[in-house]
């Protein structure tokens, strides 16, 4: 491999990795300090008590209502999981169709080296 490939190879995976806003806001920032904050207590915004609610089991009313069409349980949500569904079963459907076609491709062969 040439040392220009893996140069670009390696560029294009660190444009992944650090995406070009964190290196612009980084660069922006004008030195190495270390953002601090006062509070280090965490507030979560749940209906309930979080010592009730924070489980690997979601329980019921710990959540709550969706305010904009991105959050989760939202309208967008949906429609991209819709879309989603919708376009892995074209994908599901092409396959078989091609299988299909060249199944029927393969029998005719034989069908007609046979005769």
């Amino acid at each position: 491999m040439s040392r220009r490939f893996i140069a670009i190879t390696f560029g294009a995976m660190m444009l992944f990795i650090a995406p070009p806003s964190a290196i612009v806001a980084n660069a922006s920032s004008g030195g190495n300090s270390i953002d601090t904050t006062d509070s280090t207590t965490y507030v979560y915004d749940l209906q309930e008590d979080p010592s009730q609610c924070i489980n690997s089991n979601p329980r019921p009313n710990c959540g709550k209502a969706p305010e904009q069409p991105g959050d989760r349980g939202g309208w967008l949500q949906y429609s991209v999981f819709g879309l989603m569904i919708m376009g892995l079963s074209f994908i599901g459907f092409v396959m078989f169709r091609g299988v299909a076609r060249r199944d029927r491709a393969i029998a005719k062969s034989l069908k007609d080296s046979k005769q």
